[in-house]
């Protein structure tokens, strides 16, 4: 059974329907459009409210069958009428008239459906209704056909007025698929849906529809659409009908554009006869497009190709192959494209191959298909294709996701090469695999190790490398001076050398050095911007490392606004290009700029769509986003999603040897805080913070020791902030240590200043937070007054932070009647703890922990136990621990 489609996106075309229908000249409206944009839904939308309205609203569907029968389509609404014949000539003001009298008195209004297929005398009719004022007429056409000549006088003479209606725009088809789906949708589904529809409603239906028969469309926890499109009977049909009747030469022609477009012109020409192609053409299943001097050939909409590929047998499909191939080499290859694309044909078609032309051929699609990349560059490799095709097949596999397989390509090649220049690209590329794809710096310092240390200090790049990875100080002057070396005299990029950068910085990041990682990445970027040639692959994969580097650092300097402006861009790019790594990346950054900002439930969002279909293995970054997701999801107090988070994290740490592993640490201190057990909290921030002291992550070191601040703890982090954020760069560590003293101190003065200095960064929730505790400080030395000024600044932050409610925000509540102990005690009570185990847990009499719920109980008026988890954070049950 198909789920409820709502009318949406309409709003502009209703609102010209009722301006014409308001106006006292006309007396009706035309819509038109192509099939299957929603002219329909529209219409009925108006006749609805028309009905609503009292008037009487009579439906007429014109069709292909009654076309040729006088008053065919009318059939229906005149089978009582015992009128003249259709010779007579009252015939029309009779019928006319009979319909004005079913109405009983009420305005009549007559819509017709798919006016195109009238017949004559029942378009006529129509006319004539209108022409008289007995009837306002909404009428629906489809473009690009003819309409009888009554109904093109509808809006010709002004009686009517016509209005174009469109496909969906990208926005309007994002908002119905979330709504029929009834909930948040991978924004790269999104995008396919959007580029196989183009707007067309009925299309999108019928793809969102089958996706769900089918299985192809899940949910598992975002909606997301899992492998290829396998088009449903549906909407087969639908693409049959409206292909219509084919010659064979006509289906050939969009055979050969199925598999081969965008096709010149002189390529299909070699195969089929030029009256076929004409003939699909004024048919309008294909369109032409003149670019300089050739002409290229497509399908006029890609659900075309989807259907026709889909039919076709594996033998009709490799003999189309094998067409193309030869009509491509006998028309002269004149272009590179032409070429890789002639090979790409030649091994579909099972023809003989060049091995270094497919791996040309697999470099050059990697950057639109990974799968067919894959194909290609496995074909090098079989046929001889030797290093620099296993090469091409590592780097595909990175861009699949692929990582582990291919540090295993690449670690059989190292044991096979003894050449230096091959020896050092190699070891640049499994360093950055190893630091980037699989997170593990300790093995790709190894791999640097195993050059010797004449070879790991003979080029730049490696001079970098190694300076990074063991000396950041000596890492930064080097980074700097290779950026300034990046491209040859040539203004080409150096793809190795941009390789080694993009490891280099973020092995300065891990030191917290993130001012010299925007440098080398403006640098480069210029560098690129500026190639006379695009980019190899190993250089793209090194530039999007340098992107998403450069959010990070701006995420923990401080400058969320040019970390978000980064991330969005690079999110449309990767999901246009349906990259899925880079899409992850740059979605999860915007979810943790979000969750700085303490927008946490557009942190969730972007956090779910960034882990949405990714392997545990496949990006180290998961540890960071899965703790996101953790933290985000306790602070609006929405926990269905944690359980599932906190198995997603332990399946990343699983894998082993995560860069990020440290951050893993902040989990446990999050779901104790959504179980009320602050000293449980406050213990993990200190175990988190160890373990990214360790490791030399000093983002983690930061960002475990504010929380315990932010909980309001006594434990003393301010001088251990002090001392990691010695060498680090931005406003945002600063902050963090300003914010320490002051609680520290117990200064409500400073403490202000300092959520002052939160809301000026963009961290509104931390902001809030500090404002509520200088309130409790005020408060606490008697200053009233002070203390609701603070608290009132500290509310107004947090209405921004939809719907956060961290320990800090909660005490604005009860700021005047709980202190931190009280508050922790009735939080363990709501949880559903007797007071034996909340006095054993806190090592405390039970007598005491009755006594502390009487307070409470007194303080916040409630009657007892039941009451609590209504006003108390940490009240909540279900959240294993």
């Amino acid at each position: 059974m198909g789920r409820h489609w709502p009318f949406v996106g309409r709003e502009r075309e209703l609102a010209a329907v009722r301006k014409a229908l308001d106006d006292g000249h006309l007396i009706g409206v035309v819509l038109v459009g192509p099939a299957g944009v929603g002219k329909t839904r529209l219409a009925r939308a108006v006749a609805d409210r028309a009905e609503a309205a009292g008037a009487a609203v009579r439906w007429v569907m014109a069709t292909r069958s009654a076309s040729g029968i006088p008053l065919g389509a009318m059939g229906q609404l005149l089978a009582s009428w015992d009128g003249p014949g259709s010779h007579s000539a009252h015939l029309l003001p009779h019928a006319a008239r009979h319909l004005v009298e079913q109405a009983g008195g009420r305005r009549l209004l007559l819509a017709v459906d798919d006016a195109h297929l009238l017949d004559a005398t029942s378009a006529a009719l129509v006319h004539q209704l209108a022409v008289t004022g007995a009837a306002i007429v909404v009428v629906t056409a489809r473009t690009g056909v003819t309409v009888p000549d009554p109904i093109f006088a509808l809006w010709k003479e002004g009686l009517a007025e016509r209005i174009d209606i469109h496909g969906l725009a990208r926005a309007q088809s994002d908002d119905l698929v979330r709504q029929v789906l009834g909930g948040q949708v991978d924004g790269a589904t999104l995008h396919h849906l959007w580029e196989l529809s183009l707007g067309n409603m009925l299309f999108l239906r019928e793809l969102v529809e089958g996706g769900l028969a089918s299985g192809a469309l899940d949910d598992d926890d975002v909606w997301r659409w899992n492998g290829p499109l396998v088009p449903s009977p549906r909407l087969t049909e639908l693409i049959d009908a409206r292909m219509g009747s084919l010659e064979a030469d006509e289906q050939a022609v969009l055979e050969l554009l199925a598999f081969g477009e965008p096709l010149g012109v002189d390529t299909p020409e070699r195969i089929v006869d030029a009256d076929a192609l004409a003939a699909v053409e004024r048919k309008g299943l294909i369109v032409s497009e003149r670019l300089d001097r050739r002409v290229e050939l497509r399908l006029a909409h890609p659900l075309y190709g989807e259907v026709l590929r889909q039919r076709t047998s594996p033998r009709r499909e490799k003999t189309i192959y094998r067409q193309l191939a030869e009509a491509l080499e006998a028309s002269g290859v004149r272009r590179s494209g032409d070429r890789l694309r002639a090979v790409t044909w030649r091994l579909a078609a099972g023809l003989p191959t060049d091995a270094e032309m497919l791996r040309v051929a697999a470099e050059s699609t990697m950057k639109v298909d990974y799968g067919a990349a894959e194909r290609l560059a496995r074909a090098a490799v079989e046929q001889g294709g030797g290093y620099a095709a296993s090469v091409v097949l590592g780097q595909v596999l990175i861009g699949l996701g692929r990582s582990a397989e291919a540090e295993e390509l690449f670690a059989g090649l190292w044991f096979r090469e003894d050449a230096p220049e091959r020896r050092t690209q190699l070891a640049v590329t499994r360093v950055t695999n190893l630091y980037w794809g699989l997170g593990r710096p300790a093995r790709a310092t190894t791999v640097l190790r195993d050059l010797g240390p004449d070879l790991a200090s003979s080029t730049p790049e490696l001079s970098a490398l190694e300076a990074a990875l063991f000396s950041p100080s000596d890492g930064a002057k080097q980074a700097l001076e290779l950026a300034e070396n990046v491209d040859h005299p040539d203004g080409t990029v150096d793809a190795t050398r941009l390789q080694a950068l993009a490891v280099a910085t973020a092995a300065l990041r891990r030191a917290g050095r993130y001012d010299v990682t925007a440098r080398v990445a403006a640098r480069t970027e210029e560098a690129i911007q500026a190639s006379p040639s695009p980019l190899v692959l190993t250089a793209e994969w090194a530039a999007l490392q340098l992107d998403t580097g450069r959010c990070e650092a701006h995420v923990f300097t401080g400058r969320l606004d040019e970390a978000e402006r980064l991330a969005q861009e690079g999110y449309r790019r990767a999901v246009a290009d349906g990259h899925a790594t880079a899409k992850a990346l740059y979605a999860g950054w915007l979810g943790v700029t979000a969750g700085l900002r303490g927008t946490m439930r557009t942190s969730l969002r972007w956090l779910r769509d960034a882990t949405a279909g990714l392997r545990p293995d496949e990006l180290p970054l998961l540890a960071v986003l899965w703790c996101e997701i953790i933290q985000s999801a306790v602070a609006v107090g929405d926990l269905e999603p944690v359980p599932n988070a906190t198995r997603q994290l332990q399946r990343v740490l699983s894998e082993g040897g995560n860069a990020y592993a440290p951050w893993a640490g902040l989990a446990p201190v999050w779901t104790a805080v959504a179980g009320g057990r602050f000293a449980e909290a406050e213990r993990a921030c200190l175990a988190c913070a160890d373990h990214a002291e360790r490791d030399g992550l000093l983002p983690a070191h930061l960002v475990a020791l504010h929380p315990a601040v932010r909980l309001g703890t006594r434990v003393p982090v301010a001088a251990r902030l002090v001392a990691a954020a010695a060498d680090a760069d931005g406003a945002l560590a600063v902050a963090f240590i300003d914010h320490a003293r002051a609680f520290a101190a117990g200064d409500a003065a400073e403490l202000d200043g300092v959520a002052e200095r939160f809301a000026g960064l963009g961290t509104i929730l931390f902001a809030a937070e500090a404002a509520a505790q200088a309130s409790n400080v005020h408060r606490a030395h008697g200053g009233r007054g002070a203390g609701n000024a603070s608290a009132l600044r500290a509310r107004q932050w947090a209405q921004n932070c939809e719907g956060a409610r961290t320990p800090a925000i909660a005490d604005l509540d009860s700021a005047s009647e709980l202190t931190r102990r009280e508050h922790e005690i009735a939080a363990l009570a709501a949880s559903g703890m007797t007071s034996r185990a909340i006095a054993e847990q806190l090592v405390v009499s039970v007598r005491t922990v009755d006594n502390v719920l009487h307070v409470v109980y007194n303080k916040l008026g409630l009657s007892g136990r039941r009451d609590l988890g209504t006003v108390v954070i940490g009240g909540v049950r279900g959240l294993s621990e």
